[in-house]
């Protein structure tokens, strides 16, 4: 069976999200015609935070569709057909450099989070309180996990960590001595920071907060095919020659973060549709189309290491 050809049975994310996401192009227009409607005008100051019109769930929907036809998607396809069609050899000899980005690049977004709450807390003032602790509380959950945290349950593993133990397994070296270095992984850095901390360019405190939101749904909703297909390109990794070797892979990692980002996902959507005024539609489409075109130039770059 092909790779490709493959993705469908797993994919309990699509499943999870299916049903919910397609709207005809009638439907999609009326949404549109209804927020435009709702955006207040300049100088209206009788409209209270609380009251102000929150962008719907229909909408957010929309976007995320949008994600799901966009260039990152095909870049995770493209890559993730290459990994699971190398040889044993091939994979000794072009994986280092991949690992090396890998590792940098799941770090790099736990600054990335940490800016979009500083974002959300910064409209301290100019947006609703309990509007915005909502949101905070769903922006946080997965910052947290990072280092091991979870409610109701003693201190985890962090992520990097788990990462760490699953390098080891596979490659049968301490992460220690992966001297990659990781350029992709820091231009992406650096692109998600300055899009983050400078709110895409928007002038208010509640714009860029708005921006900082539609960036890290983006985040979780790519993250969650991304780690989804890792999984499955390990997985057939290992049935071609890990196990042969006497590798005894340590999966908790990639599993870890194939249930969990789902999660994260609708964590993030909740975030947005909690705090997002509806006249920030289109904030949000530019932050999520910022980072899904990031995305995919990191998951090209990774590709083109595999040739």
């Amino acid at each position: 069976m092909s790779f490709l050809s493959s993705l469908a049975p797993a994919r309990r994310f699509l499943k999870n999200l299916a049903g919910r996401r397609f709207l005809g192009l009638q439907e999609a227009q009326a949404v549109t015609q209804q927020s435009a409607k709702q955006k207040p005008q300049d100088g209206d100051l009788k409209l209270s935070l609380s009251q102000e019109q929150l962008i719907s769930k229909q909408m957010v929907q929309l976007l995320e569709k949008d994600l799901d036809n966009g260039k990152s998607i095909q870049s995770l396809k493209a890559f993730n057909k290459a990994l699971s069609s190398l040889s044993q050899k091939e994979f000794e000899q072009k994986m280092a450099p991949v690992f090396g980005e890998m590792a940098h690049n799941l770090e790099s977004f736990n600054p990335v989070f940490t800016a979009c709450l500083l974002k959300v807390q910064m409209t301290l003032g100019a947006s609703d309180y309990e509007r915005r602790d909502e949101a905070l509380q769903s922006l946080i959950q997965p910052l947290g996990g990072e280092y091991g945290l979870c409610a109701g349950y003693p201190l985890l593993k962090t992520h990097r960590k788990l990462f760490s133990e699953w390098y080891e397994s596979t490659t049968g070296q301490p992460l220690s001595e992966l001297k990659a270095q990781a350029p992709a992984s820091e231009k992406l850095f650096g692109k998600m920071m300055s899009d983050v901390t400078t709110g895409g360019g928007a002038q208010c405190s509640v714009e860029q907060a708005s921006y900082a939101l539609g960036y890290n749904l983006a985040v979780e909703y790519l993250a969650a095919y991304e780690k989804q297909w890792l999984l499955d390109s390990f997985r057939a990794l290992d049935k071609q020659f890990l196990a042969d070797q006497g590798r005894e892979v340590e999966w908790e990692f990639l599993e870890i973060h194939a249930e969990g980002e789902p999660e994260h996902a609708d964590l993030g959507h909740k975030a947005v549709t909690s705090f997002v005024p509806s006249h920030h539609q289109n904030i949000l489409a530019k932050a999520m189309e910022d980072h899904d075109r990031d995305f995919a130039r990191f998951y090209d770059h990774l590709s083109q290491l595999l040739k």
